[in-house]
């Protein structure tokens, strides 16, 4: 199993409208692209001073499902990301495969 994961750190006010945008479109997105077999969408416990910090977790059963992703989706699903709250919202992704 291979795991496509994106960091974010939202700025604070946007916080609320940045979540239901991730709901509501964004994660729809990478669903529709049927490169991933599930998500799963967690908030970090940070120190209190620091920005919101998100995590989504892809899951592709294989490198060529993830490999399709990269070349066929990335870019146009990150400048979405990117076009709809630039500097607001840092991101960044990784690749992980489960070894256990």
């Amino acid at each position: 199993m291979f795991v496509y994961n994106i960091s974010f750190q939202i700025v604070p006010n946007l916080e609320m409208q940045w979540l239901e945008w991730m709901k509501s479109k964004m994660i729809p997105l990478f669903e529709s692209t049927a490169c991933f077999t599930e998500n799963k969408f967690y908030q970090l416990d940070v120190e209190q001073d620091q920005a919101p910090t998100y995590t989504l977790q892809l899951f592709a059963t294989n490198q060529s499902q993830l490999d399709k992703y990269l070349t066929m989706h990335e870019a146009s699903l990150l400048k979405e990301l990117s076009s709809t709250w630039g500097e607001q919202c840092f991101h960044f992704a990784t690749k992980m495969q489960i070894v256990n």
